[in-house]
This record gives C-alpha cells, sequence and structure tokens, in this order.
C-alpha cells in the first residue's frame, strides 16, 4: 500500500481554532466598546462575528479614524485572558510535527495577546513560524501573513494547508493559493456550505487522525447537509471534504 501523502506545511489559525477563546473575545469587545458608550448583544456576536476586525467595527458602526484606538482597548482586554487549548489540539501539532509536517501560525490577534499564551500553554518550540495581525500591513482576508510565513517555512502554497473556524480563514487562504480545512463550531456547517466548503472537523484532533489515516480518538466529522458541494477548486487554492487534497502531479 503506497505511503500516505502529507502537506508539506500545516498552517494553524488560534482564536477558535487552537483554543477556545470565543467567549473572552465576546467579553473584551463589550469592555472595549463601552467606552464609547456602544453596546454588542450574544446574539449579534454569535452571527457576526469575523476575525477581520475593520469589517467588524464597520458593521457597529464605529468612526473609522477609532478603529485603532479600539483595537488596542480590545488587545488590553484580551491579554488579561487565560485561554484553554482546544481538546487534542497540542497533540495534534506535535504528532504533524513527527509525522515530517512543517507547522505554522497565522493569527488575527496581536503578538503581545498570543506569545504568553504559547508559553503558558507549553507550546514553545511548537511552531516553525508565527505571523500575527501586527506583524504584517494587512491582516486577514488579506493573505499577507499566510504568504509570509509560507517563505519562512520554504514550502510552495500549493503544498499547504491552512486549518481555520471562520469564512474569512477560507479567503485568506484561497488568495494565498493554499488549501483550506475547515474546524470547530464558531461557524455554522452551513455557513461553511455556503461559501464551497463540504465539510468541517470538529476540531484540529479529528482532522488530524484523519489525515494521518489512524482511527479517530476524537469525536467524528460535522455534517453539512445532503447534497454539499465538493472540492471547491480554482487558480488560488482549494477547500473540499478531504483532510488533504491530493492534487495530481504533472
Amino acid at each position: 500500500m503506497p505511503a500516505r501523502r502529507l502537506p508539506a506545511a500545516a498552517v494553524f489559525d488560534w482564536d477558535g481554532t487552537l483554543v477556545d477563546t470565543m467567549a473572552m473575545i465576546y467579553r473584551a469587545n463589550v469592555a472595549s466598546l463601552r467606552h464609547y458608550g456602544l453596546t454588542m448583544s450574544r446574539e449579534w456576536f454569535r452571527e457576526q462575528y469575523t476575525p477581520d476586525w475593520r469589517r467588524g467595527y464597520q458593521e457597529l458602526g464605529i468612526p473609522e479614524h477609532l478603529w485603532d484606538e479600539m483595537a488596542g482597548r480590545w488587545a488590553a482586554e484580551m491579554s488579561r485572558m487565560r485561554p484553554r487549548a482546544m481538546p487534542w489540539a497540542r497533540g495534534a501539532l506535535r504528532d504533524l510535527r513527527r509525522h515530517g509536517v512543517k507547522v505554522g501560525l497565522v493569527t488575527a490577534s496581536t503578538r503581545g495577546v498570543v506569545e504568553p499564551n504559547i508559553e503558558r500553554l507549553n507550546l514553545a518550540g511548537v511552531f516553525q513560524t508565527a505571523w500575527y495581525s501586527d506583524d504584517v500591513e494587512r491582516s486577514k482576508p488579506h493573505p499577507e501573513a499566510l504568504i509570509c510565513a509560507l517563505d519562512d517555512l520554504g514550502v510552495a502554497a500549493a503544498d499547504t494547508v491552512y486549518v481555520g473556524d471562520t469564512v474569512v480563514d477560507l479567503e485568506m487562504t484561497l488568495a494565498a493559493g493554499a488549501s483550506f480545512v475547515a474546524v470547530g463550531t464558531t461557524m455554522s456547517p452551513e455557513a461553511f456550505r455556503d461559501a464551497g466548503v463540504a465539510r468541517v472537523w470538529p476540531g484540529v484532533g479529528a482532522w488530524a487522525d484523519d489525515l494521518l489515516g489512524r482511527p479517530s480518538r476524537r469525536a467524528g466529522t460535522v455534517p453539512t447537509t445532503a447534497g454539499s458541494p465538493g472540492p471547491r477548486t480554482g487558480p488560488t487554492g482549494t477547500a473540499g471534504a478531504g483532510p488533504w487534497p491530493v492534487r495530481s502531479r504533472p
């Protein structure tokens, strides 16, 4: 039986993918909005959350000249939080490294928010590159940070998978020319299906087990709905049903 082909690299989102931060992000938003006399309901957050914070601020009606100040207040609130790692996520990262897959991090959060928690969660040394929103001029969904990470890792986008939990992650991935894997429960399977993603894994651990071809020790795939579209393909990347879309070689 031929050896299973693995991606050269797997690059990960942070919030909602590797760490359980959604409730913390909501609380940080509420606290920072309070300074401006604004509010955010849980319902709005559940339906409208996006890691593209500029898009979120625009939808909330926050004047553009306040965006950077607002982002700074949010980061200050988040830096006080102590998130937990998602179940099985840390072991999955190490498993991928042991199988020769390079591992990176690209997040819309800031370095000051994330780096202390990498240390605290015993993930120091796991990521072979890490790019944060304050490292680049244009954060998600622009592909700048992901392209920089691929350059650091010395891999081609066509041989890379990005693992994330939102459609904004998908947009960035396809723009960079990589393949996308959807995980978690931040967005509904239906939202991913509407964006052309046919399969959503419940977490990084379940996806890694499937990728490495072993019986899953975690919960199974989150189905979309009957009749979900197949892999979304195009010149800029893929997003589909398998753990790693094997491409034909010339």
